[in-house]
C-alpha cells in the first residue's frame, strides 16, 4: 500500500468513525481540558494539569455498557491516583524510581491484560505514574497530587456516565453489539460459495461472542428483551454455520435478508412483514436437499411443516431460528425460554488466574513492559536527560504491539508522529501564545486524537506528542526553552524506540510460540467437550450452549496466538508455517462441533468415545511434540467429521515430524 493509498483509507475510516465516536471526543476533551482551564484561572497551572491526569479515566471503554463502563472508569481513576502518589514519593532516587516504576508498570499492564482491557490499556497508568516522578514530593505533597488526579477522575466518571440518564441511550451499547452480531451471521450467509466465507465465518463467531459478552457485561436480565435478542443470534450463527457446511454453492440473498429483518426489532422498530424466502431464483441446493425453503412466520402463508416435504434438513436449523426468533423479537410469547440461559460475566480473580496459567501470554508481556519502563527511567536519569519519563513512556507504547510486525510498524509510526507533533508543537508554542490559547489547543487536540485513536496509530502518536509538550508548557512555562524541550522529545522518544526493540528481541522473544501447542490442544479439547454433548443421547441443552461458548472463546484465542506466533517468527505465508495445518484442522473440526445440528443421527456411543479418546490423545501429542499414540476412529455415517479428524491427524503427525531425531544410519 502507497502512503497515498493509506492516506485516502485513513481519511474514509476518518469519516465512518465520526458520527459514531464525536460524542465520546467531546466528552474526553471536557473531561481533560476543563480541570487544566480551572488550574490555569485559578493561578495554579500545575494542579491543573495535576487534575487532568485523573481525567485520563474518560478514555476507557467508552463504547461498553454503563454498568460495566462505571466499574472500569472508577477503578482507572483510582489506579491514576495511585499511581501519581507512587510516582511522587518513588521519585527522588533513581533507582527507587527504576525499581518502583517497573513493578507498577508491570502490574498496570497485567492487571489491564488479564481484564481484557482494549486500548489504550494501561498506557495512561503508566504516563500518570512516569510523570509523576519527574517531579518528586513528599509524602503530604504526593498525596496532595493524588488527591488533585482523584477529583479529576471523579469529574471523569460523572461526564462518561451522563448519556446514562437518558433513558434511550441507556441501552445503546448493548442495542449495537446485537446488531452487529446479526449482520456479521447475515454476512456469513452472503458469502456461503466464496472465498470470503472463512473470513465471514470468523467475523460472525467473534461478532456473536462480544454481543453475548457485552450484554453481561451490562448486567442484562435473564428475561430482558436484549438477553433473549443475544440467545436468537446464537441460534441463527448455528443455523447459518450448518447451512455454510452443507452448502454446494451460493445461496440466495433471501437467508441473509431474513436475519436483517430482525435487526428493527432490536433498535425499538418492527419487524418487516413482507416475504423474506420463497421469492426470487431457486436456492443453490444443500447436501441431500429437497424443495426450497418456505416463507418465514408472518410473513404470508402459514409455513410448510419443517420436516417432511418442507425445507431441505441442511436448512432446519436456520428455518427454524429465524421463525422463533420472528416470533420471539415480536413481542409474540418468547419460544426461546426454553434455550440456555446466557450466564453471567467472569469476573477480575477467574481472569487473573487464567493470565497466571503457563499457556498464557500475559505475563511474559507484561513482564517485558515493566523491564522496559524501568530500564526506561534509569537510562534517561543516567544521561542526564530534562525528561527521562518519555523514554519508558515510549517503549511501554510500542511493546503494547502483540507481536514483532508490529512493534517494527508502530516503531516507524511512533517516530514519525513524533517528528510531525514536534513540528505542530513548535508552530504553536514558537510564538509564545497565552496560556488560555493553549489551554483551547489542549481541548481541540484532545478530542482530534480520540477521533483518530482507532483509525491510525501514527495520526494519533503526532497529536498525542502535542499534548504532551503543550501541558507540560502549561504545567511548567517558562521553565525550560520550548527548543530545548521539542529537542528532548525526539531523542527521548528515538531512545525508547530502540529500547523497545532491543527489550522485543532478547526477552522472550519466541514465547508465544512455546505457547501455540498449549492454545491449540485447549481448543481442541473443548472441540471434544462440544462432540460429546452434542452426540449424547440426552444432550443437555444449557451444557452443550455453555461448551459451545467456550469453543468460540478459545477460537478467537487460538486465532491470536497463532497470528502472533507466526509473526514472530517472521513467517511471510502460511506455506512455510508448519504449525498452521494444525490449527487450521483443529478450526474446521471446532466449526463441525459449533454447527452440529439436532436433526442428525448421532454416532454410537462407542464410537463417540472412541473419538473423543482419539482426540484427547492429538491435544497430548500436540502439547508433548510427539506423534499421536491411537489411530483414527471409524465413524460411519459422519463423512465430514472422519475426514476433518483424519486432516487433523495427518497435520500433527507432520508437524512433529521434522522434529525427530534423523536416523543415525543416515549420517555420514
Amino acid at each position: 500500500m502507497t502512503l497515498a493509498d493509506e492516506a485516502r483509507a485513513t481519511v474514509l475510516a476518518l469519516r465512518r468513525a465520526v458520527p459514531q465516536r464525536a460524542g465520546i471526543a467531546v466528552r474526553t476533551m471536557t473531561c481533560v481540558a476543563l480541570p487544566l482551564a480551572i488550574g490555569v484561572a485559578a493561578g495554579h497551572p500545575q494542579s491543573g494539569a495535576t487534575a487532568s491526569f485523573g481525567g485520563l479515566a474518560s478514555l476507557y471503554v467508552p463504547q461498553s455498557p454503563y454498568r460495566y463502563r462505571a466499574r472500569v472508569v472508577a477503578a482507572v481513576g483510582a489506579g491514576l491516583a495511585i499511581a501519581v502518589l507512587i510516582g511522587a514519593v518513588a521519585g527522588r532516587w533513581t533507582p527507587v524510581a527504576a525499581t518502583v516504576t517497573a513493578l507498577a508498570a508491570g502490574i498496570a499492564s497485567f492487571v489491564c491484560q488479564a481484564a481484557e482491557l482494549p486500548p489504550p490499556r494501561e498506557l495512561m497508568l503508566i504516563m500518570a505514574l512516569l510523570a509523576a516522578t519527574a517531579v518528586p514530593a513528599g509524602l503530604d505533597g504526593a498525596a496532595q497530587r493524588a488527591g488533585l488526579a482523584a477529583v479529576g477522575a471523579v469529574f471523569a466518571w460523572l461526564v462518561t456516565m451522563s448519556p446514562a440518564l437518558s433513558r434511550r441511550r441507556r441501552s445503546l451499547p448493548e442495542r449495537r453489539a446485537v446488531v452487529a452480531a446479526l449482520a456479521a451471521v447475515a454476512g456469513l450467509l452472503d458469502t456461503v460459495g466464496t472465498d470470503q466465507v472463512p473470513a465471514a465465518r470468523h467475523a460472525a463467531v467473534e461478532s456473536v461472542r462480544r454481543a453475548r459478552t457485552t450484554v453481561a457485561q451490562g448486567d442484562v436480565p435473564p428475561g430482558d428483551p436484549l438477553a433473549r435478542a443475544v440467545i436468537a443470534a446464537e441460534a441463527l450463527l448455528e443455523g447459518a454455520l450448518h447451512i455454510e457446511v452443507e452448502a454446494s454453492g451460493r445461496l440466495r440473498p433471501d437467508w441473509a435478508i431474513a436475519i436483517r429483518a430482525l435487526i428493527p426489532a432490536v433498535t425499538g422498530g418492527q419487524i418487516p412483514a413482507t416475504p423474506l424466502c420463497g421469492s426470487g431464483p431457486p436456492p443453490t441446493p444443500l447436501r441431500g436437499s429437497g424443495p426450497p425453503p418456505t416463507p418465514l412466520r408472518g410473513s404470508g402463508p402459514p409455513p410448510t411443516p419443517l420436516r417432511g416435504s418442507g425445507p431441505p434438513p441442511a436448512a432446519i436449523p436456520l428455518v427454524r431460528a429465524i421463525e422463533d426468533a420472528r416470533a420471539d423479537l415480536s413481542g409474540d410469547e418468547p419460544v426461546l425460554a426454553e434455550r440456555a440461559a446466557l450466564g453471567g460475566r467472569p469476573g477480575l480473580v477467574p481472569q487473573i488466574a487464567a493470565a497466571l496459567r503457563r499457556h498464557s501470554v500475559v505475563l511474559p508481556s507484561a513482564a517485558r513492559i515493566g523491564i522496559a519502563v524501568g530500564l526506561g527511567v534509569a537510562i534517561g536519569r543516567a544521561l542526564g536527560l530534562g525528561h527521562a519519563y518519555w523514554i519508558g513512556l515510549t517503549a511501554a507504547a510500542v511493546l503494547q504491539a502483540s507481536n514483532l510486525m508490529i512493534t517494527r510498524r508502530r516503531v516507524v509510526h511512533r517516530l514519525a508522529g513524533t517528528v510531525i507533533g514536534v513540528g505542530l508543537a513548535f508552530a504553536i508554542l514558537g510564538w509564545h501564545p497565552p496560556i488560555w490559547l493553549v489551554v483551547i489547543v489542549v481541548a481541540v487536540f484532545q478530542g482530534l486524537v480520540e477521533l483518530v485513536i482507532a483509525t491510525n496509530y501514527g495520526v494519533a502518536v503526532a497529536g498525542v506528542t502535542v499534548l504532551a509538550l503543550l501541558l507540560y508548557h502549561v504545567a511548567a512555562p517558562g521553565q525550560e526553552a520550548i527548543a530545548v524541550t521539542i529537542g528532548s522529545r525526539l531523542a527521548d522518544t528515538a531512545i525508547g524506540a530502540v529500547l523497545a526493540l532491543v527489550l522485543r528481541r532478547l526477552l522472550w522473544p519466541r514465547a508465544t510460540l512455546r505457547r501455540l501447542p498449549g492454545v491449540q490442544a485447549l481448543t481442541l479439547q473443548a472441540t471434544s467437550r462440544v462432540l460429546a454433548q452434542a452426540w449424547a443421547q440426552q444432550p443437555e441443552p444449557q451444557l452443550l450452549a455453555d461448551r459451545r461458548r467456550a469453543l468460540q472463546g478459545a477460537l478467537a484465542v487460538l486465532r491470536a496466538v497463532h497470528a502472533d506466533a507466526a509473526a514472530d517468527t517472521g513467517l511471510s505465508s502460511r506455506s512455510t508455517d508448519t504449525a498452521w495445518p494444525v490449527s487450521a484442522g483443529i478450526e474446521e473440526l471446532a466449526r463441525l462441533a459449533l454447527s452440529w445440528p439436532a436433526y442428525r443421527p448421532r454416532p454410537q456411543p462407542a464410537q463417540a468415545a472412541q473419538l473423543r479418546h482419539h482426540l484427547e490423545e492429538l491435544a497430548s501429542a500436540i502439547t508433548e511434540a510427539r506423534p499421536p499414540g491411537t489411530t483414527i476412529p471409524a465413524l460411519p455415517g459422519q463423512p465430514l467429521t472422519a475426514a476433518a479428524t483424519a486432516a487433523l491427524t495427518s497435520a500433527v503427525m507432520d508437524a512433529e515430524r521434522p522434529r525427530q531425531p534423523a536416523d543415525p544410519s543416515l549420517r555420514r
